[in-house]
């Protein structure tokens, strides 16, 4: 096509619409569209600079049309769409980008000429715009704020256009002011509170939260004063102080008590006060006491504990079935059944069920236990621990309480050597290995196991001084023998009416309520009887991680005492014994070091302050020698960690 000059120049077809308007005389407008196909000529009588950036426009668009971003095109019909971003011909209308529709107010110019491009500014911006003959004709004045006083018609807010769909600001295309064609579809949004849509940047932040009036004027609903408080003397404090101050809550009040210091630790005196030494010698914690005993005697090889329970009556008032009151004595060398005793909460208790068989016996009724009758009578604790403990010579029993003997040089025979002897209790354990070699307990094998759990139960734990590591080993050691094979027996379902489950869980208990057995003795039971962690600490008092208390022959952890307080000590000890490491020669701590890897680190480095040396000369300690070098060298760990504080 040609120009008015006679110039024509010839541009490739876009298949794009462009959005015209017309006005009339009145300043109304009324949207037309305007298809181009073929080639467009370009108006000579624009300015050169808009024609050099429309040039350059449509060739950036020819050569990459993808960079262009298409709008609906307001007042065509159904599927016609504005082509943003690309310069057309100068006969076509400049593109206005998709920006919030601002409000538009189109009035005609007097002078009806063209006037030179001015850009959009932040104000109120006049925009030249071009009609379908290419005369410039009329002013845009727009609006950046709705509700003006220059507004005509109603529009709608859009947001921002994204950073790929701005274009300069220049290339503007008027929308119709014809109020139901908008660039959008209605919006049944809630608008704002009256307030005017703004491009300013928000306010900053405030951390203090000090007032809740914001700064247009209106109140804030959720502003809280004694939150904004709270928020402000909170934030005074340092992340390491408010995490410290969290952790400190969770701590238990013993805990709080001891390390409410300003450097958080105690002074030396203080943590080795009883009130927060969290450490006692295990055996120590048996306690005696002399319950009313009842000895049956002349009862069958096969008596059965449920059978005697049942021969003294259901009013009789005997000990509950956790403390074991039925004692069946059995000989451990050759498993003859002896006699049986039973306790009682009290003396009176028994007293009236030895009273009972009297009467018995006078009505003409004789008390008979299976088909053999038998003979009820007073005893007391004294009688029941000789029969328990046979070959314990050179001491005689004060009730529960063993008296020793002077030491007698010319009859060793006569000497205390022991409680019990390790060779009882291997025979023990053989009596349910070899059950064919034992003819007494062939009919009640539940004996040793039974003899087994008397022994754990009345064993004088707290007279350490006489018991040797060598001794409270070959208990232990017994114990765990007969469990493993009541477990197998139960798995082979060997005799179910004696060796059950029911028998397991008293042996298994018997060993974990025993004083005499260390932490990690308990914790090699627990595993046997396949106890949880719970049922551990709740039930029979085990420190937590009881598997790392090797070195621990004698001490254990004090009942009632919160396990972060034993945490505490523990890896206060464990740190200073590490640093303690660090300051010896270097061949000492090679060697301490390498020894460290065969044994659990869990007290540090607390065995090489016991130093032990294994072997014979350590078995023969008692528990009362071992008790006190453990807390000597707790004492001395201690002394050093706690000397600054």
């Amino acid at each position: 096509m040609a120009t008015a000059n006679g110039m024509a120049q010839a541009y490739p077809s876009y298949n794009f619409t462009t959005q015209n308007s017309q006005s009339d005389d009145n300043g109304s407008t009324s949207p037309s569209a305007s298809l181009t196909s073929g080639t467009t000529a370009k108006d000579s009588s624009a300015p050169s600079s808009v024609l050099e950036q429309s040039d350059m426009k449509q060739q950036q668009a020819i050569l990459n049309p993808t960079s262009s971003s298409w709008v609906p095109n307001i007042g065509a019909t159904d599927g016609q769409f504005t082509q943003v971003g690309a310069a057309g011909p100068a006969n076509t209308a400049p593109l206005m980008p998709y920006q919030p529709a601002p409000s538009v107010n189109i009035a005609q110019h007097p002078s009806q000429q063209q006037a030179p491009h001015t850009p959009m500014s932040e104000g109120n911006a006049v925009v030249p715009y071009s009609n379908s003959n290419g005369s410039l004709k009329t002013f845009l004045s727009v609006s950046p704020f709705p509700g003006s006083a220059q507004t005509t018609s109603s529009t709608l807010m859009s947001p921002d256009p994204t950073p790929q769909h701005s274009t300069p600001s220049y290339l503007l295309t008027a929308p119709a002011a014809t109020p139901l064609n908008h660039t959008e579809p209605r919006n049944y949004a809630p608008t704002t509170c009256g307030q005017p849509a703004r491009q300013e940047p928000p306010p900053k932040f405030d951390l203090g939260l000090a007032t809740g009036q914001a700064q247009n004027g209106a109140q804030d609903p959720f502003y809280d004063p004694n939150a904004a408080k709270t928020f402000t003397a909170s934030k005074m404090a340092s992340p390491l102080a408010l995490q410290g101050l969290q952790v400190f809550d969770f701590r238990s009040d013993k805990l709080k008590a001891l390390t409410s210091t300003p450097s958080g630790y105690p002074s030396f005196r203080t943590a080795m006060a009883p009130e927060f030494f969290p450490f006692v010698e295990g055996s120590k914690q048996h306690k005696t006491v002399n319950h009313g005993v009842v000895k049956i005697r002349n009862i069958p090889f096969d008596t059965k504990r449920a059978e005697v329970i049942a021969f003294l009556g259901r009013n009789s008032k005997i000990l509950n079935d956790s403390d074991e009151p039925v004692h069946i004595i059995m000989e451990r060398v050759t498993s003859k059944t002896m006699d049986a005793y039973v306790e009682f909460c009290t003396l009176e208790d028994a007293m009236k069920a030895v009273e009972r068989h009297h009467v018995n016996i006078s009505g003409g009724r004789v008390s008979r236990l299976g088909d053999r009758p038998v003979d009820v009578e007073l005893s007391d604790q004294g009688c029941l621990m000789k029969d328990l403990f046979p070959l314990a010579v050179g001491i005689f029993w004060d009730g529960s309480r063993p008296e020793f003997k002077a030491h007698k040089p010319d009859q060793p025979w006569e000497n205390f050597k022991g409680f019990i002897s390790e060779e009882e209790m291997t025979m023990l354990v053989k009596h349910v290995e070899v059950p064919h070699r034992s003819p007494f307990s062939k009919d009640c094998p539940q004996r040793p196991y039974e003899c087994l759990i008397s022994t754990l139960k009345k064993f004088p734990w707290g007279y350490t001084d006489h018991i040797t590591i060598l001794q409270r080993r070959a208990i232990f050691k017994a114990t765990c023998e007969l469990l493993r094979l009541l477990a197998r027996s139960i798995f082979k379902y060997d005799n179910h009416l004696h060796l059950n489950k029911q028998l397991y869980r008293r042996v298994a208990s018997a060993a974990m309520s025993c004083p005499g057995f260390t932490p990690l003795m308990k914790d090699d039971i627990a595993w046997f009887a396949q106890m949880s962690d719970e049922e551990q600490q709740l039930g029979y008092g085990q420190p937590p991680y009881a598997f790392g208390w090797r070195h621990q022959y004698a001490m254990c952890l004090k009942p009632g005492m919160p396990a972060d307080v034993v945490e505490w000590y523990i890896a206060l000890i464990r740190d200073q014994t590490l640093r303690d490491t660090m300051s010896r020669p270097l061949q000492d701590r090679n060697d301490i070091q390498e020894r460290t890897r065969d044994t659990n680190p869990y007290w540090g480095h607390f065995w090489a302050e016991l130093g032990h040396v294994m072997g014979p000369s350590f078995d023969s300690l008692t528990i009362a020698q071992v008790a006190h070098m453990e807390f000597s060298a707790v004492e001395r760990i201690l002394s050093r960690a706690l000397a600054g504080h």
